[in-house]
Formats: C-alpha cells, sequence, structure tokens
C-alpha cells in the first residue's frame, strides 16, 4: 500500500484525467481487500507524509502458535542459522546481509531463524533479544520476557509459499519452548498488505507509536498499551549503544513473501 500510495502521487506525466482514474481503480481494489477506513487511515498518514516526516507504527505482540502455520513445504527443513551458513550469505546479494550488519547482530546475540530448501535458504527472519536499531539509528525497545522480530526476507523464487509466516510461527513455537513469552514487532499503519499478512498468523495490536521529525528533532509519541510490553522508540545511547544491529524498516515485519 505504502508503495502504491508513493507511486499515486509522483506520475506527474500522466494526464489528470488518467492519473484520477488508476488512483480511483486502485483505491476500490485496496477498499474491497482492506476496508473503505483502513484505506482512508493510510491515505491520511501519506498526505500528512508529504508535508512532515511522520510515521504511525502498530505495535503487535503474538503469543499463540497457530499450528496450520508449523507445518514446512516438502523437502524444506527449517532451524537457526550457524555462523558460517550466515557468514556465506553475505556474499551474495540476494540475502540482503551485510558483513557489517552481521557482525553487529551476532555481538548483541540476535538469532537467524530461516527455511532451507535443500542447502539453500529460501526465507529468513531476525529475532533479538535487546534493544535493536533501527534505519535511521532509534532504538526499538521492548520488555525481554519478549523476544523483537525485525528483518524478514523470502527470496523471490520462493514468495507466495507463507514461508516467512512459517518460519515466525516455528520460531515462536522455538522461544515459547524455551520460557520466552511471544514475539513483539511492530508495522508502519498504511502497510495494509504486511498487517494483513501478520493477523492472519495470530499478530494482535497493543499499541501505536507516532514518530515526527521536525527541524531535526526526533519525537515520539507511545499510547498506553505499549507500556505492559516495555514496548518504544528512543534516541541510541551516547554510552555505548545497546542497540547495535539494524532493525528492517518499519514495513517489513512481514518480509517479502
Amino acid at each position: 500500500m505504502a508503495r502504491y500510495l508513493r507511486w499515486a502521487w509522483d506520475i506527474p506525466f500522466l494526464g489528470p484525467g488518467v492519473r484520477i482514474q488508476r488512483i480511483s481503480a486502485e483505491f476500490r481494489s485496496q477498499a474491497s481487500s482492506f476496508g473503505l477506513w483502513s484505506v482512508l487511515r493510510a491515505f491520511a498518514i501519506r498526505a500528512i507524509q508529504r508535508v512532515i516526516d511522520f510515521k504511525v507504527l502498530r505495535a503487535m505482540c503474538i503469543t499463540v502458535v497457530v499450528p496450520g502455520f508449523l507445518e514446512l513445504p516438502t523437502g524444506m527443513t527449517a532451524d537457526f542459522l550457524d555462523r558460517e551458513t550466515l557468514r556465506r550469505m553475505t556474499a551474495e546479494a540476494k540475502y540482503d546481509l551485510t558483513a557489517e550488519f552481521l557482525d553487529d547482530a551476532l555481538a548483541k546475540g540476535d538469532e537467524c531463524y530461516a527455511i532451507v530448501d535443500g542447502a539453500e535458504p529460501a526465507a529468513y527472519g531476525w529475532y533479538a533479544h535487546s534493544p535493536t536499531r533501527m534505519s535511521d539509528g532509534m532504538l526499538v525497545q521492548f520488555d525481554p520476557a519478549y523476544v523483537y522480530m525485525y528483518k524478514g526476507l523470502t527470496l523471490d523464487a520462493y514468495r507466495g509459499r507463507r514461508l516467512h509466516a512459517i518460519g515466525m510461527t516455528r520460531a515462536l513455537a522455538a522461544y515459547r519452548a524455551q520460557g520466552f513469552k511471544g514475539l513483539v514487532s511492530y508495522i508502519e499503519s498504511d502497510n495494509l498488505n504486511s498487517l494483513k499478512s501478520a493477523y492472519r498468523i495470530g499478530y494482535v495490536d497493543f499499541g501505536r507509536v507516532f514518530i515526527i521529525r521536525m527541524w531535526g528533532r526526533l519525537v515520539t509519541f507511545r499510547t498506553p498499551g505499549c507500556a505492559a510490553f516495555g514496548f518504544g522508540i528512543a534516541p541510541p545511547s551516547r554510552n555505548g549503544d545497546p542497540g547495535r544491529g539494524e532493525a528492517a524498516p518499519p514495513d517489513h515485519l512481514s518480509g517479502r513473501t
């Protein structure tokens, strides 16, 4: 949805009539899939973002394992990846893993759970136990009774098979078995496709975080529901950055499926 809205505003080469028709058709399609009010809210957020740097993050958690998302496709396996496998992945651009990211993530104890087809990782997600940096340097903070899920990716050849959802559900089961309460994450409020995918596997909202950048300063506000999960967004610590390891942009919870 976010990609569509950017496209809708950035096509000046089309005539007004063509542009309006295309926007109208896409709006009806999105409204049919996600509901009128959801699409209107997404449009409103995108309109505000054309004036100021503004984000609304839906803070979410999942604590219940949905059995329907535990079964792996035939011939595939799933587990946490070892360092050697991850190092090999940094040499291939398709995995979107840099050596710098990997060093930082592993140094702070983050783990990567992946679905593997033969010897090739097909989809993965990263899981953190400590504050984790977003792409803009802000830190995601959360109750250590939960595990923070971030940076999910599914290779192009495997999209449409719900591998990200399966991997996340299996990771949830593994962490629950270790005594954690569940997973927490966030999605930008105008990313309707990712929100739909997250709700389908059992994620529920527990709050919102508003981020505004004005005159070079970042201001954040969280709704009361976030307090129970210790969830918030804060500037990086100046005394030994505890957030080493960079999270994906806010609309990446559901990965590229």
